[in-house]
């Protein structure tokens, strides 16, 4: 695989877990089931190396330039030949006051990315303070 070097991308904001349009219309009654149904979203998205939806789903807060979004999803085709299909939990760290690190990793066999999220439960909102993704496990585990 090519290195991904070139679309490493760090978005750093605070703004709640996006619901997907789906689920909408359902009140969730948990921050639990707000945190699932955002991953499944994101999952589904990833997995089809569709990273530009994936980060419009936390563009409540920060502005995002379409041509930069279409250039990273043409990158996501050009290095990963295929979708994904195996998505899996790498590492969870749960610290005081809500706060929350996970790494994520999605594979085809042979190619892997990476996925870091740090998260803040406050009362009943989850908000993600942070999103990277790289093809280099270290670059995202070192952040733990």
């Amino acid at each position: 695989m090519r290195p991904f070097s070139a679309l490493v991308l760090a978005l750093v904001m605070s703004c709640p877990l996006a619901l997907p349009a789906s689920a909408q219309s359902e009140t969730p009654t948990s921050t639990r089931q707000v945190y699932t149904q955002a991953r499944a979203e994101l999952d589904m998205l990833i997995m089809q190396r569709r990273m530009g939806d994936a980060i419009r789903m936390f563009d409540q807060v920060i502005e995002i330039d379409e041509a930069e979004l279409a250039a990273l999803d043409a990158q996501m085709l050009e290095l990963f030949e295929q979708d994904f299909g195996n998505v899996g939990l790498v590492r969870s760290v749960v610290h005081k006051n809500g706060f929350r690190q996970e790494m994520i990793a999605y594979w085809t066999g042979r190619d892997y990315l990476y996925l870091y999220l740090l998260l803040h439960t406050d009362k009943s909102t989850i908000r993600l303070l942070n999103f990277q993704f790289d093809t280099d496990f270290h670059a995202l585990n070192d952040l733990f």
